[in-house]
């Protein structure tokens, strides 16, 4: 017998090789791998678009708390300032001003919480507002019962209810021994019931 050389065993196997493996699944083998490179390609595309949008949102996010962090300190030193110049008024009658927020309408010296409150209700009753009631004082809290509550919860809409609610409370502790004001009434659409103060 005569020995075939190894080389010649390898060039006859070879094509039985190549055969067995390209049976159709190589071919479909690549397509999948080049489908799944374009996917990576297409994720990290994604993935830095979605990171410089992440950046973006962060440096908004630091600009708007700085803002924020801004306006609570302008906000506290306009609460300050406004009950410093509310203190300078002394006793003093407070109503709505065109811009629905309270504002000094007539000093009166030496003026007590009844006083003061028979006063604003004259300018309530101009302007076909609710009439308040001083129940009694007790401590630095004045309560107030509110007449016609109806009028304020569900008619005044939630701005005049705030507006008309402040007007009393600024009214009432314009006199230096009440610190604050607790109304009785039912609670509504636009205005609840509790204790105020400036």
């Amino acid at each position: 017998m005569t020995p075939i050389p190894r080389l010649c065993v390898a060039l006859f196997l070879l094509p039985v090789l190549i055969v067995g493996c390209s049976d159709g699944k190589a071919p479909a083998a690549e397509a999948a791998l080049a489908d799944c490179r374009k996917s990576v390609d297409t994720l990290q595309l994604e993935n830095g678009r979605l990171l410089q949008q992440v950046s973006l949102s962060q440096s908004q996010t630091e600009a708007l708390q700085s803002r924020l962090d801004n306006l609570a300190i302008q906000k506290n030193e306009l609460a300050r300032w406004s009950r410093q110049v509310a203190e300078r008024f002394g006793p003093s009658v407070w109503f709505v001003g065109p811009d629905e927020k309270p504002l000094p309408y007539e000093s009166i010296p030496n003026g007590t919480p009844r006083r003061l409150l028979g006063r604003l209700n004259a300018l309530f009753e101009q302007s076909h507002l609710p009439r308040a009631v001083l129940k009694k004082i007790e401590g630095e809290t004045a309560f107030i019962h509110i007449e016609e509550e109806q009028r304020l919860t569900q008619e005044m809409g939630s701005t005049g209810a705030t507006a008309y609610l402040q007007a009393l409370t600024y009214t009432l502790t314009s006199v230096a021994s009440i610190k604050q004001v607790a109304f009785d009434f039912q609670a509504g659409d636009h205005a609840t019931p509790g204790r105020y103060s400036r």
